[in-house]
């Protein structure tokens, strides 16, 4: 095989290993979906929260073996070196968004065991945050999944990850301003509720980050070819 044709071997597979590690990231957000669904049923056993939140912590091991796996595969490969570092730093920021959602489910697991209730619209306002960020990983990979056939395209999709973040923004401040008028005398509930929001418009950001890594590698490929 040509140099050019190993190159191109490696880099696709580098893609579908950041592809992966996408998927992984959605399925953890759609176990904190549930997680938050659950946690609104006043009726739940406290037992099947921390159930469902076992199986948070499962993926998030799952993420952390897959960036694992993508470092080793980048270090053994040097066809790539000159997009190692994009590559590198796409995975480690999807790490990162990682352990913040098993922090904002470890978050939900402390509020049911400490009975600290914020009520269903509250819930489902959490619910509705986190299928936005969804979405916002959804563009992130599809154009990570583009790059390996049309760097146009992928850009293209690229920028749906910047819209989104900018309409999380303001779901943010209007999310933070809300909270502190409903639970000004309910401290508990007021600090973890804010922890959270944090948390989620920090995932929020490190897409961006992705995206603006990833904007960067599908310039520099864009001016290759």
């Amino acid at each position: 095989m040509s140099i050019e044709g190993s190159s191109a071997l490696v880099e696709l597979t580098a893609t579908e290993h950041l592809v992966n590690l996408c998927r992984i990231v959605r399925d953890e957000i759609e176990m904190l979906k549930s997680l938050v669904n659950m946690y609104s049923d006043i009726n739940v056993e406290k037992k099947r929260v921390i159930d469902i939140y076992s199986k948070v912590r499962n993926i998030k091991e799952r993420g952390e073996e897959q960036k694992v796996l993508i470092m080793e595969y980048l270090v053994k490969n040097i066809e790539i070196a000159m997009f190692t570092k994009s590559y590198v730093e796409i995975t480690r920021i999807l790490d990162r968004i990682i352990q913040h959602l098993d922090s904002v489910g470890y978050r939900f697991v402390l509020m049911i065991e400490n009975d600290v209730l914020i009520g269903r619209e509250a819930a489902s306002e959490f619910i509705r945050f986190i299928e936005v960020l969804k979405e916002q990983l959804d563009a992130l990979e599809a154009s990570i999944d583009k790059l390996r056939v049309s760097p146009r395209k992928a850009l293209e999709t690229l920028n749906r990850v910047f819209a989104i973040e900018e309409d999380i923004d303001e779901k943010f401040r209007r999310g933070l301003f809300e909270i502190y008028s409903k639970y000004a005398g309910y401290i508990s509930a007021l600090l973890i509720l804010k922890d959270i929001y944090e948390h989620l418009e920090e995932v929020s950001d490190f897409l961006k980050s992705a995206g603006e890594e990833l904007r960067y590698l599908i310039l520099v490929k864009s001016a290759m070819s």
